[in-house]
């Protein structure tokens, strides 16, 4: 990764968002990394990337499998001066810039499942992690993404549900640094949207994108279950879940499909 192509890529918005590049070969995990420097005192918004990771992660604790140059692994660390409970959509926002930017790159067909995994035919592409931390008075906000760009054979079969990568849907795979400054470019942009407007921007395009809409499903949180069928999102990002009871607001768990067809 060369960080003068990268800069000389990025648009106006991604460039003001972003002081400080930090490139590594390799790191236990650049989520990891970043809050380590939110820590210790760091204050500007930067970017960490990484060509492998030896502990990445991803949501509720799962493993993101990280070889070398077989993935575009980074974190972008933002502050924020909005509320805590006013982030919490952002996990679709950056799912929607992941799309977005990938679609711009040649890939086709991409979908959404709720919260944030991006899908090629119900098979994983792309993954995100955000962390909150706050120090001081100021919140940080970090935004890990990992997209598989070329997936060696025995890390797709290590993995513990359908995967795909990058080079099997497009038919020229982009330079690390245009794929990287694509999926900076679009996230910037929707962050600077969703600071100005709130989420109103974006529930229509994410349930043009979900994969699970008006599906039978069903949610997993913890030990609980509840089944019934996606509406989509609702006006704040959360799932909307038409249910024998009536219609509820999920803000957290696991989509699965439902075996069985509600009535």
């Amino acid at each position: 990764m060369n960080e003068q192509m990268l800069r000389g890529l990025l648009n106006v918005e991604a460039e003001q968002s972003i002081s400080t590049v930090q490139i590594f070969d390799e790191i236990d995990s650049t989520n990891s990394e970043s809050l380590r420097q939110i820590q210790s005192g760091a204050t500007e918004n930067r970017l960490v990337v990484a060509s492998s990771q030896t502990a990445g992660r991803g949501r509720r604790g799962r493993q993101w499998i990280s070889p070398k140059n077989a993935g575009m692994y980074f974190s972008l660390t933002r502050s924020f001066s909005l509320e805590a409970s006013a982030l919490q959509s952002l996990s679709l926002v950056t799912a929607i810039s992941v799309v977005e930017a990938l679609h711009e790159l040649g890939a086709a067909k991409l979908t959404l499942k709720w919260p944030n995994d991006v899908l090629y035919e119900k098979r994983k592409l792309g993954g995100i992690l955000l962390e909150l931390q706050q120090k001081a008075a100021t919140r940080f906000l970090v935004f890990g993404i990992g997209v598989n760009i070329d997936l060696p054979a025995d890390s797709i079969a290590s993995i513990d549900r359908p995967v795909v990568d990058l080079q099997s849907i497009v038919t020229e795979l982009p330079a690390p640094e245009a794929l990287l400054a694509a999926l900076l470019n679009q996230l910037c942009r929707n962050l600077n949207d969703y600071e100005r407007n709130g989420f109103s921007n974006f529930s229509r395009r994410w349930n043009e994108l979900d994969c699970y809409r008006l599906s039978d499903i069903v949610i997993q949180n913890g030990e609980s279950r509840i089944i019934g069928k996606s509406l989509g999102v609702g006006a704040d990002g959360s799932l909307l879940l038409q249910t024998s009871s009536g219609t509820q607001s999920i803000t957290s768990g696991e989509i699965f499909p439902s075996l069985h067809p509600l009535s």
